[in-house]
């Protein structure tokens, strides 16, 4: 008979466990052989081991930070806190949203641990929704993270690019910059991109171990000239100004509408979890990891934004910098110096298709896959040529997408803690805490989620619109329409390659 419904997922600490189990992959039937913890795991998952587990403990906590790159993205993004909510958003609304990520990352993690694949939220899902429910549920799911890690590839490239042409304006005083320049430069930072996850794959943990240290290096790099040479504010003024520069009649919308920085600086927090598959021991090493990196994060974010707002100077000009990014105007105000500050600021399941989850054998990893994220990315370009109002809003985008497919698994796993199925749990576990960790997490997503759909600004135009609603509405609608025109016929959620043709021998 075919093995069916949720199976708990192997107990136990470390590689050095073995388990006896006689699973053939290629036959479906039993046979004499060892698999380790990593392998029976997916085994029981229904899954086959397709990439090589290259990562461990300090490699994935090194990915896992840089991926978040918490400091890097409060300097590139506090230009909303302190439109609204000023300084008391970029202290307390960081120091909130930390808190709020801690135990987003901390349920994500138990779920990463009972089920460590790469698929991450649409496969948690599947396993704790209502059978009847479980693949449309997870069909949401899995296109909610995807356009979720689509916006925020893209969103990401987006203010790379846009910070270097702030620096030419800031080095060329003849530079006319045009829309299409920084789509040029954008296209180029993806295929950067594309060839690092293809060609530098098999030295990708060095490659992250090597991003860490650097991360960590020029955290100080930066901080210096913003301790020791920008004009210090007072501490009155870091720790209890507000602003409402945003024109909103209550203070209390423009404080959360300035968690966009605070928020930005966590998102992606389950990008560790795609990544289990190529971990050893990943059911203990993720989840561990994962919580590592979070506080590792929040206190660079913290110390970072407490630096940047003691050396801002005066924010009128800083708001009003020809560069677009405040950031740029700070370091030049520090240092004094158009070159210091140039060179600080530089410092596999049929939901889709089975043609882009096939994974190289060549290269071990899904190579059109990636190439078609760039190119998806890559055509979001374009709508910069027309309309930056409507490319900023994938900033936003990005993290409704990301909290919304974070609140799926995690109401369904609170769900099923009321109910009377049984848990799988994963050898990493929050225990007691798990329930009141699981309702902070979601209060903070539905928190984030309805007010990054508001715009910055009053009053709304055209111009100022946010429109992170309505391009997140016609993607679950099309989600919709594929459905039930389509997909409905043939998902039946996560694949299970290796349990649905097992067979037991009576």
């Amino acid at each position: 008979m075919a093995l069916q419904g949720n199976l708990p997922l192997p107990q136990g600490k470390g590689l050095q466990r073995r388990v006896e189990a006689n699973i053939s992959t290629e036959t479906g039937h039993l046979e004499d052989q060892s698999l380790d913890l990593d392998a029976t795991t997916m085994a029981l998952l229904g899954k086959r081991q397709q990439l090589r587990r290259n990562f461990g403990m300090v490699s994935l906590v090194a990915f896992s930070t840089t991926l978040i790159a918490s400091w890097e993205s409060v300097a590139c993004a506090f230009h909303g806190g302190l439109v609204n909510g000023g300084p008391s958003a970029l202290v307390y609304g960081l120091l909130t949203s930390w808190l709020g990520s801690i135990a987003v990352c901390a349920s994500l993690a138990e779920m990463a641990s009972m089920a460590p694949t790469s698929g991450g939220q649409y496969h948690w899902v599947a396993q704790f929704a209502p059978a009847r429910f479980a693949a449309s549920f997870s069909w949401a799911a899995g296109w909610v993270s995807v356009f979720a890690r689509l916006a925020i590839c893209a969103s990401a490239a987006f203010v790379a690019g846009q910070l270097i042409v702030g620096l030419i304006i800031l080095n060329v005083d003849t530079y006319d910059p045009l829309r299409w320049h920084g789509t040029m430069i954008y296209w180029a930072i993806l295929l950067l991109s594309v060839l690092v996850n293809i060609l530098g794959i098999r030295i990708f943990p060095h490659i992250e171990t090597a991003a860490f240290i650097f991360h960590i290096c020029f955290f100080f790099v930066l901080l210096v000239p913003l301790v020791y040479l920008a004009p210090q504010s007072t501490a009155r003024f870091v720790f209890t100004d507000f602003e409402n520069v945003g024109g909103w009649n209550s203070n209390g919308v423009s404080w959360f509408l300035g968690l966009l920085t605070s928020a930005w600086a966590f998102v992606g927090i389950d990008g560790t979890s795609h990544m289990s598959e190529e971990v050893r021991d990943s059911a203990v090493v993720v989840p561990q990891s994962m919580l590592i990196a979070q506080f590792i994060s929040g206190a660079f974010a913290m110390a970072f934004s407490i630096a940047i707002l003691f050396g801002i100077g005066d924010i009128t000009s800083v708001l009003q910098t020809p560069t677009n990014y405040p950031i740029i105007q700070i370091f030049l105000n520090a240092t004094g110096s158009k070159g210091a500050t140039t060179a600080m600021a530089f410092s596999r399941d049929k939901g889709f298709s089975t043609f882009f989850a096939k994974v190289s054998k060549h290269y071990m990893t899904p190579v059109r896959a990636i190439i078609l994220v760039a190119t998806c990315a890559s055509l979001l370009g374009l709508v910069n040529i027309s309309s930056s109002v409507a490319f900023n809003a994938l900033t936003s985008v990005a993290l409704v997408g990301h909290y919304t497919s974070y609140l799926l698994p995690i109401t369904l796993l609170v769900v099923r803690r009321f109910g009377k199925s049984e848990i799988p749990w994963g050898p990493w576990t929050l225990g007691r805490w798990g329930l009141p960790v699981n309702i902070a997490a979601m209060i903070h997503s539905i928190v984030l989620i309805v007010f990054m759909v508001f715009p910055p600004y009053q009053p709304i135009n055209a111009q100022n619109m946010n429109y992170a609603s309505l391009i997140f509405g016609a993607v679950m609608l099309l989600s919709i329409v594929l459905w039930f025109v389509y997909r409905r016929k043939i998902y039946y959620g996560p694949v299970r390659e290796v349990i649905e043709e097992l067979h037991i021998k009576q």
